[in-house]
Formats: C-alpha cells, structure tokens, sequence
C-alpha cells in the first residue's frame, strides 16, 4: 500500500465533509477558503518523494531481537549435534523477519553436593577438592554463562558465534598425580564461531563453515545438567566445512575437520565435553564425517532414527593409526512423552583413552562402546509447566571391570510462564567417573586403574535461565 494515495484520500475526505457541513450554512467565502487548501495539499503531496528501495527502520522495525526458544535450541543440553538446522529453521519460519540480528543468552547457575566412595575421588571436575581425604564437597557455582548472536547477512547466508564460560568466578583446583589442575576460568572463550548458507524455502540444499559441533550422531539429553556418557569421548566439535540436504523428513551431511590431536576442553556440566578427534597427520583436512537421520509423524506419533560415521576419533588403534566410530541413534515422542535412546562404538580395537589406559592386565586392547537411554515426561504443576526425566548411558572397553556407567533423574518447571527460565533438582550415580574423566585418579598416577571403583552420588540444584 502506497503513502501518498492514503494520504490524499484521508486529507480529502476530512476536507470535504467540512465542506459539506459548510455548505449547508452557505457560507460561500469559507467554501473558497478550504477548496484552496485542498489544492495546496495536493501540490504538497505530489511533491512528496518516491518510496526508496532502501529497509526504513522504524518505530515497528527493529534490528536486534530477542529469541529466547532459538537460545534455548542452540545452547541447552535437549538438542545434540547439527545445530545449524535450528538456524536455517528460525530463517524458514519467519524468526529474523523484523530483525537482523537475534541475541541470546544463557545463564545457569548451581548448588551442587556429592559424595563419593574413595576419597578424593569425585566424578564432577567442579566438585573435586585438593584434599585427598574429603570424603564429600559442596559448590556454589555459576556453572555456564554464554552469550551468542545470529546475524542475517542476507536471504541466503546465517553467521553464528557464541562466546562462554563455565564455572565462572572460581576455577576448581584438583589433583591429578603429581599436577595441579585447574577446570573453570574468568576467561571468555569462543565456542562457536560459523557461517550457515542456505534458505529452506527456495532450496533443500545448505552448507556450513567454521568451528562448531560436528555432524555426528545425536548425543541429546533429557536432563538440565547431566550429559550422557556417549558425548564423553564421542561428541566431536572441530574447525569443520560440509554440505547438507533436508527433505522430505531426511537430513544428510557431510563434513571435514582439521586433522591432528584436538582434546581441548569446550565445555563442563557433570563431565568434561572435549573437541574429541585424533588423527596422524596434523598437518591436513583428514579427519570427516557423515551423518543421516530420518524423521516422520506417524499418527500422532513423532520419531526419529539416525546413523552415522566419524573418522578419526579420539580413541586411536594400538599402532597409532586413526581409529573411526560408528553411531545410530532413535527418538519417538507421543503424547508429552520422549523416548531417547543411542549406541556408539569405534570401528577397530583401541589402545588408549585420554585419562585411562586400554593395554593392561585391567583394559586389554578392546573396542570401545557407549550407549544411553532416555525419556521424560512433561506436565503441568499448579499450572506451571514441568518436566520429569529418567536416564542410563554407559561406557566400557573389553572388560566388565572398566565399564563406566551413569543414573540420572531430574525434575524441573517453568516458574514464570511468559520466560524461559527453568529450575530444578538433578540426582546422578555414577562408577568410574573421576575428574570428568573415565577411570582417571585423583592420586597416583592419570592412567591409574583405582578410579574405576570409584562411586559418586552428586545432587545439583539447578537454575537456567535462556533470553
């Protein structure tokens, strides 16, 4: 709808019902009065400038916008791996349709308690203690803080960075041998950074570039603060660029990522999240990945199934060359229930796990496979939304002795309807988790065997908080 004809009409209109009114007084002399500023206003408006081509940001335009569910969906544990469809969704939907830029946040602070069998032995990085003989600890803690920002650069491409912290404040001071290590910093660092090219309404294909998490399995979560063990060697984040296709319910992707040894921290909750990749040679881009899911609505019943391969896993072969893994993963909801459920396994016999050791009397050289099981169950309490969840992951290498496994159960509710904040209450019971690590010793030696007796009973009370 153009300015000028709207003004025209209503300047007319409110004129010549004056001029009715007028004329029914037969006052001539205001009659030629108002009919000459009609002809004034006409002169006025059609000198008036052309609609420019140009985006007007007004007072119902704005530039930056908050979105606190896209927040949610590219920083919580619930959504896994290939979050740049997220992004290329909120395009689709309309999301960025008044805003070029969508800022968002994360803040989630946490009381934890957990107690553990052998002392010093703690399964949480952020819940050990220097002491070798303190049997249980206690934390306050702001455990992540992230900010990010999604830039619409144009109708084809979607940049993405997200910068963090975890365990803010304080930097928790543990034991590992003869060192004295330190998880959690005042630092900010850059946990994602990439560009997203794509636009789902004109075209299936899209593609991605830069550090993000890569394209590889599932590796989502039910609860608000545990991870499951599958993501402890598995989930692989990297430098990476691939294609993807999405129709028809299918989503492909392909990837490449540097090569060379990356075990760098990205990220703390119950267990230590790393970059998780291993190849050779450092010096080219030989590790990659391939991924596959399948999702469909069958009468109310939503599912999902996935498969996928990565070369050059953590967990190298005892001849030090790459080793790949293998992952299928299912998900169905129906009615408010979620069912999650994946398995991931290397492709070849493993010699070694950063923090433990495979070639011993205790870990033979053996595959190594994880697996997790999940669901929840979402309500209403007192008119709040809620949301309770049961999970099971393990982890093992060749002999029941070294196999590591995690309980978890949680409840959670939205206290203010109109937020997206969340609190609530996680307990998890975990063996041969220590220093978020799998079998790793708070005394004696990293790559000892004594951590893999080791039992923690950990209770987080837990707020998050997404704008």
């Amino acid at each position: 709808m153009k300015l000028k004809p709207i003004v025209t009409t209503l300047c007319i209109i409110g004129l010549m019902s004056a001029t009715t009114v007028l004329a029914a007084t037969s006052n001539a002399e205001q009659l030629k009065t108002i009919q000459a500023q009609i002809n004034q206003l006409k002169m006025k408006i059609n000198a008036m400038p052309a609609k420019s081509s140009t985006r007007v940001v007004n007072a119902n335009s704005n530039v930056i916008g908050l979105n606190s569910t896209l927040s949610s969906q590219m920083m919580s544990n619930y959504y896994g791996n290939g979050r740049e469809m997220n992004l290329l969704q909120a395009r689709q939907n309309g999301s960025f349709a008044n805003q070029s830029v969508i800022l968002g946040g994360e803040a989630q602070a946490d009381a934890l308690h957990s107690h553990t069998n052998q002392d010093g032995y703690f399964a949480s990085p952020i819940a050990n203690s220097v002491s070798h003989h303190a049997s249980s600890v206690g934390r306050l803690m702001l455990s992540n803080v992230r900010l990010s920002s999604a830039i619409a650069l144009n109708n084809w491409s979607t940049a993405y960075i997200q910068a963090g912290s975890y365990n803010v404040g304080e930097g928790s001071t543990y034991l590992s041998g003869s060192s004295t290590n330190t998880v959690g910093s005042n630092n900010v660092n850059i946990q994602d950074a990439y560009l997203v090219l794509g636009n789902l309404a004109q075209s299936p294909m899209y593609g991605f570039v830069g550090k993000k998490d890569i394209d590889f399995g599932s590796f989502a979560s039910v609860q608000p603060y545990s991870q499951p063990l599958t993501a402890l060697y598995f989930s692989p984040t990297a430098n990476t660029a691939g294609v993807g296709y999405t129709n028809y319910g299918l989503n492909l992707t392909g990837s490449v990522m540097n090569g060379g040894s990356a075990n760098g921290i990205v990220a703390v909750n119950n267990i230590s999240q790393r970059q998780n990749l291993d190849t050779q040679n450092a010096n080219g881009i030989n590790n990659y990945a391939l991924n596959a899911a399948y999702n469909h609505n069958d009468n109310g019943v939503n599912w999902s199934m996935g498969a996928g391969y990565l070369n050059g896993s953590i967990l190298t072969q005892p001849n030090g060359n790459s080793n790949g893994a293998w992952d299928v993963n299912a998900k169905a909801s129906v009615n408010n229930f979620d069912l999650l459920a994946e398995y991931v396994s290397t492709v070849h016999t493993a010699s070694s796990i950063s923090g433990t050791t495979t070639s011993g009397t205790f870990f033979p050289n053996a595959i190594v496979t994880a697996m997790s099981l999940g669901g929840d169950y979402k309500f209403m309490t007192k008119g709040y939304n809620s949301v309770a969840a049961l999970s099971y992951s393990k982890l093992g290498q060749g002999h029941s002795a070294g196999n590591a496994y995690q309980y978890a159960a949680s409840y959670r509710v939205q206290p203010f309807s109109s937020n997206n904040v969340w609190t609530g209450l996680e307990y998890a019971h975990s063996k041969g988790l220590v220093n978020g690590f799998l079998f790793g010793s708070n005394t004696g030696t990293p790559n000892s065997y004594s951590g893999s007796t080791a039992k923690n009973n950990t209770v987080v009370l837990d707020i998050t908080a997404f704008f």
